[in-house]
Parts: C-alpha cells; sequence; structure tokens
C-alpha cells in the first residue's frame, strides 16, 4: 500500500508532503488496517503524532463504524496506555476523549468500550460520562462495581442476587482502593440486603468491624447476633454493649432471649473491674492513652495491614492490638507474637491472648496481674469456641482471695457470658444426655462443666 510505504517518510524537501498525503489517505480509506496503522504510528514517534492522535479520536462511529471499531479495539487491547497518556498531559485532549466518550454508541459494545476503560483509568470525568447518559455495562457485576465504588448502591440493589455471585465477582475484580469506596458504600446504605451480600460475598476479605458498624446502622439485630460467630469474645461484648446502651433486640424470640440475658450480665461487669482498669480521671499534660491513640490511628484497616510489617516496633503493636479487636489477624500469629515478639507487641496482646507460661522466666519485662491472662484467654476466644476450651477456661479460674475478690468473680461473669453465647450458636449441634454413649459419629465428651449453661 502506497500510504503505508510514505507514512515515515523521510525524503529531503518532499517527506512531510509524502507523510502528509500518506495520513490522509489512510484517513479516507476508513479500513481496519487503515486504522492500525495511524494509530501505530502515534506509538511509533511519528513527526505529525499529536495531529493524527487528535483526528483518530475525532472520529465518530456513525460517520465510519469499521475505523473507529478497529481504533477503540486496538487502545482496548493494549490497556488504552496511549490514549491515558496523552490526555492526562493534554486539557484539550481530554476534552476530545470525554466527547468521543459521550458519542460511543449505546450498544454493548459501546458500552463496554466506555466501562473498560473507566475499570482502567478509574477517572471522575469518565464517570460523570457514564453518568450523564446512564450508561449500563452489558456485564452485570461490573455495572455493580460501578455502582458499589461511586457511591450509588441501587445499581446492584436492582439487580436479582440471591445467592451474592454477582456481588463476589465484583468484589474480585475491584481495585484496593475500589475496594475501601466499596465498604464505605455499604457502610453508609444501611441497607440490610447489601450489608448482608457484602458479608456473604468477601467474609474472608473485609474488615468484620465494618459489617458490625452497618448492621448497627440499619437496625439488623438478629443478623448482628448471628455475625458474632466466628468473631473475637471481645469484639462481641462492644455489641453487647451497643445493645444495653440502644436497646435494641432481635426479632427472634431465642435471638432475643439470649441477648437480654447477656446485657443482663453485661451490666453486672463494671462493678467488678480492678480498680487499675477504671478509667482514670486525666492523663498529665501533654501525653494520651497509647491504647486509645492506637484505636483512633488505626480505625483504617488498610493502614493496619500496612503497618504489621513495620520495622517500627511501636507501629507493630499498634496495628496488631487493633487488628486483635477487630479479628483480622490469625490467632496462630497472635500467640506466635505473643511468644517471641518484642515488648512493645506484647504490650498489645496482654490483655487480648494468653500469653504461653513457659516464657515467663525469660521474659524481661515484668507483668503485672497475671491473673488477667485468664481473662485474656476468654476474650480471645473465637465464638461459638468449643466445651473442651470452655473447660480448660473453668479449670484454670482465679480462686481470689476470698469470696468478695472481684477478678476471681469478674473471671466467672465473663466465662458465664461466653457460655450463654457459645448456648446460642451451638444449639442444635450439642445435645446434652445422661447416657454415657452416643449413637452420633460427631459426638463428643464435655466432662466437668459444672457453671456453664447450655
Amino acid at each position: 500500500m502506497q500510504a503505508e510505504k510514505h507514512l515515515f517518510a523521510t525524503t529531503p524537501l518532499l517527506g512531510a508532503f509524502l507523510r502528509k498525503r500518506a495520513v490522509e489517505r489512510l484517513f479516507s480509506g476508513n479500513s481496519r488496517e487503515a486504522a492500525l496503522e495511524l494509530a501505530g504510528a502515534v506509538e511509533g514517534g511519528h513527526p505529525e503524532a499529536d495531529a493524527i492522535f487528535r483526528r483518530l479520536q475525532l472520529l465518530r462511529h456513525a460517520d465510519g463504524q469499521v475505523m473507529h471499531v478497529a481504533l477503540w479495539n486496538y487502545w482496548k487491547s493494549r490497556g488504552f496506555e496511549e490514549l491515558l497518556k496523552r490526555t492526562h498531559a493534554s486539557e484539550a485532549l481530554r476534552q476530545d476523549m470525554l466527547e468521543a466518550i459521550e458519542a460511543m454508541p449505546e450498544t454493548d459494545w459501546g458500552n463496554g468500550m466506555v466501562f473498560t476503560l473507566w475499570s482502567i483509568a478509574d477517572r471522575d470525568d469518565i464517570a460523570g460520562k457514564i453518568e450523564a447518559r446512564g450508561r449500563h455495562a452489558p456485564a452485570l457485576e461490573m455495572d455493580a462495581l460501578f455502582g458499589l465504588a461511586r457511591g450509588n448502591p441501587e445499581r446492584y440493589l436492582s439487580l436479582e442476587d440471591p445467592d451474592h455471585s454477582i456481588f463476589e465477582k465484583a468484589w474480585l475484580a475491584a481495585s484496593s482502593a475500589r475496594r475501601q469506596r466499596i465498604s464505605t458504600t455499604v457502610l453508609q446504605s444501611q441497607n440490610p440486603r447489601l450489608v448482608a451480600a457484602y458479608d456473604h460475598a468477601v467474609r474472608e476479605g473485609h474488615d468484620p468491624q465494618l459489617v458490625i458498624e452497618a448492621l448497627k446502622l440499619c437496625g439488623d439485630h438478629d443478623a448482628l447476633l448471628d455475625r458474632l460467630h466466628g468473631l473475637p469474645f471481645t469484639s462481641a461484648l462492644e455489641v453487647v454493649a451497643f445493645w444495653e446502651e440502644s436497646g435494641g433486640r432481635p426479632k427472634n424470640p431465642s435471638g432475643k432471649a439470649v441477648v437480654e440475658a447477656a446485657v443482663a450480665l453485661y451490666r453486672e461487669l463494671p462493678e467488678l473491674l480492678p480498680e487499675s482498669r477504671s478509667p482514670q480521671p486525666s492523663l498529665p499534660p501533654g501525653t494520651r492513652d497509647i491504647f486509645s491513640f492506637w484505636t483512633e490511628r488505626y480505625g483504617s484497616g488498610e493502614l493496619q495491614e500496612q503497618e504489621l510489617s513495620s520495622p517500627d516496633p511501636f507501629r507493630r503493636a499498634g496495628a496488631l492490638f487493633a487488628g486483635a479487636q477487630r479479628g483480622s489477624v490469625p490467632r496462630s500469629r497472635l500467640q506466635e507474637i505473643a511468644r517471641n515478639g518484642t515488648w512493645p507487641e506484647k504490650l498489645a496482646l496482654h490483655y487480648l491472648v494468653t500469653v504461653p507460661e513457659g516464657g515467663s522466666r525469660q521474659e524481661h519485662v515484668c507483668w503485672l496481674r497475671p491473673q488477667d491472662n485468664i481473662v485474656a484467654g476468654i476474650l480471645a476466644t473465637r465464638l461459638p469456641g468449643s466445651p473442651e476450651e470452655s473447660g480448660m477456661l473453668m479449670d484454670r479460674l482465679y480462686t481470689g482471695a476470698g469470696p468478695a475478690d472481684r477478678s476471681a468473680e469478674l473471671q466467672r461473669k465473663l466465662l458465664q457470658l461466653l457460655g450463654l453465647l457459645q448456648g446460642y450458636f451451638l444449639r442444635g449441634l450439642i445435645t446434652v444426655d445422661s447416657s454415657d454413649d452416643a449413637a452420633e459419629k460427631t459426638a463428643v465428651e464435655a466432662e466437668e462443666l459444672k457453671d456453664m449453661e447450655w
């Protein structure tokens, strides 16, 4: 083809003329091959690349469908790299791109092209053009992703998604930044269906505390109670405190009864807390409580994840403290750090994870109130736990100095509250029988759980 031959002509005097004529012939050809040649010339550093690129952006589907489709398919196949690079550097070219997006045909191909461009670029100006025209992606998961990431949950809620598979695919396709925006959308929506989809679809990949907060906001107390399954008991206590303060209760009779009993036990705890744990009236000027500081600093789960591997032991300690409270750090890792971590990390975990007895002889820091490790073991139990775990904690209960010892009574009340919630989650799974023999293959023997209520 003569035009291709002269597209990069460098002949003295005639070079510019030959190149210009070649470009004109290619644009007038309206063929797939011509579009690819011109797009390749821009990427290849053609002397008139800027002018060619602008003309390419001005192509419209209605005027030359073959060339237009070939061009955008080519850009898409290369991740829109050249398009985004040039439009980022020039306001005029950016406006050309937005006009080209606005003129894109509202077909599956055209809408798919626009949504793919948004998915790669994640730019507000592109999203604005999508919203202005009311476009919808041909793939349901992309349409859901767009709405959730843009704070418009109705795009997802208008879809039928009984098994949450659409939400799950949207989450898997989302970048880290978009997942943060999706989480915010879920939290602000106060929609029980959206919270349920989020929780079921991405249970292993999100901050469980976000689901708890979302369920509180939308007032779904039945789901809130069920969501305690798998969380540390310390997180459950925060929810019981919420029920005590708000007065909200599940609608299900059995759930309501459990919550009422849990709140009644929770109300007894403040009187049993040791004086050293009671809030201090004030802190020395210029100081802050380190645990409050950590809770505030690591309110973002993303920052917490980053600083778990920080070279600074105090940053690691704060991230561990927040992660242990959220239940987002594996228990095996917490136990390993409790044995071999630096003293700031051990400080962070001291009241959240039971410190192994064997490490105390080599410890260069003296931890006060060692009996509180029983409390730590109770708080660290992931609901529902097992009868065996509860039995071990019962065996280790601090006997106290007498019947009025508040520390011993605190341990008993916490264990009683833990047993109450365990009974709710294990109902139907455990049958208590006076017989020594059980017919069920999954039966386990639980001995000496004298103070536990099931």
